[in-house]
């Protein structure tokens, strides 16, 4: 997939919310970095991967609250898509723990990016008309 840019078209129009993409993408762009270096280094990719776990957690607790705070009807369901990635990118790092091969590096990736950046598009989009100009 190669490098992420950041583009209005991702922003929901709620600075945390924005401000956390942000970092998503750019521990993303450090992931791709350290995949395509001339040589593959497991452990700086784990090191990569427990942060952008850990942020990716934090994320989503910050935008549920948000979601919640403005009664978003489709809470629910962006809960449980949110889950959903949670569960894939734990499994595959799991699998990454026990076989640190740039294959399943880049399964990470390719998972990681792909939902991310579908995801802010089709579903975090929809949160502007309720969370624009929220500060929480």
């Amino acid at each position: 997939m190669g490098v992420i840019t950041w583009r209005r078209q991702l922003s929901v129009g709620q600075p945390s919310i924005d401000e956390d993409h942000k970092h998503l993408i750019e521990y993303l762009n450090e992931l791709n970095a350290a995949l395509n270096s001339r040589s593959f280094m497991p452990v700086r990719v784990a090191k990569i991967l427990m942060k952008l776990l850990e942020y990716t957690q934090q994320h989503f607790a910050r935008e549920e609250k948000i979601m919640q705070a403005v009664h978003y009807p489709k809470f629910e369901e962006h809960v449980r898509q949110h889950h959903e990635a949670v569960r894939t990118l734990s499994e595959l790092s799991a699998v990454f723990t026990r076989d640190p091969t740039h294959q399943n590096a880049e399964r990470i990736y390719t998972f990681t990016a792909n939902w991310l950046v579908h995801h802010i598009i089709m579903q975090d989009t929809q949160l502007t008309p309720y969370v624009r100009g929220v500060w929480v």
